[in-house]
């Protein structure tokens, strides 16, 4: 991770839901470090709440508690308010249901560059 850049003006808004603090912070440090805006929820309810205050993209990890990736996921694609933003997997899942409909998918461990680049792909910049 380079040094982290502000937010440019009309940045993008990247929501993580990730419960482990350490991946979090990763994510955020790579996010950042790229211009973007991030917002970070440690659980799905709240991830859920802040997923409806304009964010233009979420990095989702499947495996949380007590409200698991999988419900989030399915609960963002059935409300109209969220149903539309690109969602990322970042999980170590390897099996995921066919049911579960998510724009990109990364696992863990990452590399930030393959992160960075589902992310100006599905929102730019």
């Amino acid at each position: 991770m380079a040094g982290l850049m502000p937010a440019a003006a009309g940045a993008a808004t990247v929501l993580v839901i990730e419960d482990d603090q350490d991946t979090a912070t990763v994510l955020r440090g790579h996010l950042e470090g790229a211009g973007y805006r991030v917002v970070q929820a440690l659980d799905g309810a709240t991830g859920l709440r802040l997923a409806r205050h304009g964010v233009d993209l979420i990095t989702l990890d499947l495996l949380m508690a007590p409200l698991d990736g999988p419900t989030v996921l399915r609960r963002l694609r059935a409300d109209p308010a969220t149903r539309d933003i690109p969602v990322v997997l970042v999980t170590v899942v390897r099996d995921i249901p066919a049911d579960l409909v998510a724009d990109a998918r990364i696992s863990k461990p990452f590399h930030g560059r393959n992160l960075l680049a589902e992310v100006r792909r599905l929102v730019g910049r």
